[in-house]
């Protein structure tokens, strides 16, 4: 498909009310606060884990892990302030959560803690656990899968959170997962080896695979950053489980320079807000 063809078909989802944007701390690095990478790093600081500034994509929530295990302080207080440190509640929205907000999207889905879209998806019923989807009466959910930073305990971070995802978030995961039967799914502000982006994926592809649709199911779609430095691999990979990949760094010469004038100071902030305007 061609960058305009993709466009054209989230536009399209957008306007029959069938398109979810999915959220990662891409975005919410506009507003200064850290990415999930390094809210790790800082974990592997405190207990000298060697990382050589990288991350293998399991240490993303073993790491955590290791600190949670170590960590002797009443109620593990330690490893909850450390998150709570490095996510403070006073940070603005920036201009990505309001364009996406604006989007008006069915849905909006994040893995992130912070309040951002909180704070200007005013019209979204906030879900931040099982409970709080059984009570749900709104059409518009803003879905915090991984928990909400006002509540540390309940936060999706560690490698046993994960593990126990499928039974503590049952009804999220299976909510999740009807969507897919007819919604578009748009990530935004992931890598492409993202754990969260992975298990999305497979989610994807099992229930193509399961309900025998693999060839007939609608495309979801992914903003990368990740293509550009000759990884035309990975897109193959996720192509291959249904997902198609927009190269923010491979853009037609108008939408470059139309992200050239978004006042947002990370280069590939302004690339997706660009191409999210698109949508629009």
């Amino acid at each position: 498909m061609t960058f305009y063809e993709m466009i054209e078909d989230l536009s399209l989802a957008l306007n029959r009310d069938k398109l979810v944007i999915f959220v990662g701390a891409g975005v919410s690095k506009n507003s200064g606060l850290p990415t999930w990478g390094q809210l790790v790093q800082a974990f592997a600081e405190k207990i000298d884990y060697p990382t050589n500034g990288r991350l293998a994509t399991e240490e993303y929530i073993r790491i955590p892990q290791y600190y949670y295990c170590l960590d002797e302080s009443e109620g593990h207080s330690s490893y909850y302030s450390l998150i709570k440190s490095m996510l403070p509640e006073d940070i603005a929205p920036n201009l990505l959560d309001e364009l996406i907000a604006a989007l008006r999207p069915k849905h909006i889905v994040t893995t992130n803690f912070d309040t951002l879209l909180d704070q200007v998806a005013r019209d979204y019923e906030v879900i931040r656990d099982d409970k709080d989807l059984m009570t749900g009466i709104s059409s518009h959910y803003l879905l915090k899968l991984h928990g909400d930073i006002r509540q540390p305990e309940k936060l999706v971070f560690k490698e046993d959170d994960y593990l126990h995802y499928s039974h503590t978030h049952r009804l999220m995961e299976t909510f999740l997962k009807s969507l897919l039967i007819d919604h578009v799914f748009l990530f935004v502000g992931y890598s492409l080896n993202d754990y969260n982006l992975k298990t999305f994926v497979s989610w994807i592809e099992y229930i193509a695979e399961e309900m025998h649709v693999k060839q007939k199911m609608h495309r979801n779609y992914f903003l990368s950053s990740s293509l550009h430095a000759g990884r035309d691999y990975l897109r193959k990979y996720y192509e291959g489980k249904g997902l198609e990949v927009i190269d923010l760094y491979q853009l037609p010469d108008e939408v470059e320079k139309q992200a050239e004038c978004v006042p947002l100071a990370d280069d590939l902030g302004r690339r997706t807000y660009a191409v999210l305007e698109l949508i629009s």
